[in-house]
């Protein structure tokens, strides 16, 4: 019986129809911890005589692979992949497949909350109440405001959709455009700095990759209207988070939206001692809808290579024959 680890957050009797469709299809169960920061070692031995990984945050590295040789599977359970290495996954003949579009509509009303939360100063009203005091705090408007969208792959795109129910202009900046959604929705295409320079409310939904990694700096921030606001609820490490704190702390800009941060759990105490930033625990996608969405995906992915069929979300595809002869 080929052993399935299910390495996510939730507690087991939160997996909803994981556990009972792998045992339907005679498949044993085993739960580890999904959390980033889990060292190597625990996510080694979370993996022994596994075939297969439901992943979390947890990094994948050659050195995992090479300590699980029967591991033929990983199915990252997010949009994001940035935590597993692909290239050494191929090489050792194991799989790896991502569940696309399960998680877009969450991650994008999240940033659509934290822009409307930001503009109106709800957390920071709520806060104040909490301390007994009354001191309403101007806010600004969202309705016909101009949003910046860097990256409109397929969240930056539900952003777009519902920004526009907001009568609000948007702007973005996409290097491999969907130029007939860009069309029919009006969508302004940008350089990047125009984008900065020109948007009230600028969200980040690019994936992490080397290209990308600081690509909102001092020198962005420095282009940004003092009334403006950043939300990042893509990846952390989009973001030179000093750079950030210092513009926010400076009041360069307006304030900030953060779902992702650099380093997770996030436990830098300076964040908390600024009162126009909302600040989440990388829960954009933490909602029931895409949860459902997201296992049924994830285990629907597990069962098709487990009998032998190729999914269409595998990243590797190269590594199939390799991943197959090797059970």
């Amino acid at each position: 019986m080929a052993t399935v680890a299910v390495n996510l957050t939730r507690p087991r009797e939160e997996l909803g129809e994981i556990p009972a469709r792998l045992r339907a299809a005679g498949l044993e169960l085993r739960c580890g911890s999904g959390r980033r920061a889990t060292p190597a070692a625990e996510v080694i031995e979370s993996l022994r005589g596994c075939a297969a990984v439901i992943a979390g945050q947890e990094l994948y590295t050659a050195e995992v692979f090479d300590a699980c040789p029967e591991l033929r599977l990983v199915v990252r359970f997010g949009a994001g992949f940035d935590t597993v290495d692909v290239g050494a996954a191929t090489e050792r003949g194991v799989l790896v497949a991502t569940i696309p579009g399960t998680t877009d509509g969450g991650v994008a009303d999240h940033a659509i909350g934290l822009m409307i939360d930001l503009a109106h100063g709800i957390s920071r009203h709520d806060r104040a109440m909490r301390r007994g005091e009354w001191r309403p705090h101007r806010g600004v408007d969202v309705w016909g405001a101009t949003l910046g969208i860097i990256g409109l792959g397929r969240i930056g795109r539900a952003v777009a959709r519902r920004a526009l129910g907001f009568d609000m202009r948007v702007i973005a900046h996409e290097p491999y455009p969907d130029m007939e959604f860009v069309a029919e929705h009006r969508i302004e295409l940008m350089r990047l700095e125009e984008v900065f320079a020109q948007s009230d409310f600028v969200t980040l939904h690019l994936p992490a990759m080397p290209e990308t990694e600081r690509i909102v700096d001092a020198a962005k921030l420095d282009l940004m209207k003092p009334s403006a606001f950043l939300i990042n609820a893509g990846r952390g490490d989009l973001v030179d988070e000093d750079a950030l704190y210092g513009a926010v702390k400076s009041g360069e800009i307006a304030g900030a939206g953060i779902d992702a941060w650099t380093t997770e759990p996030m436990t830098d105490p300076r964040w908390a001692e600024l009162d126009n930033v909302v600040l989440t625990p990388h829960s954009a996608a933490n909602t029931q809808g895409v949860w459902t969405a997201s296992a049924s995906l994830a285990t629907h992915i597990v069962l098709q290579v487990m009998r032998g069929e190729q999914p269409p979300q595998l990243l590797n595809p190269q590594a199939w024959n390799r991943a197959v002869d090797n059970p």
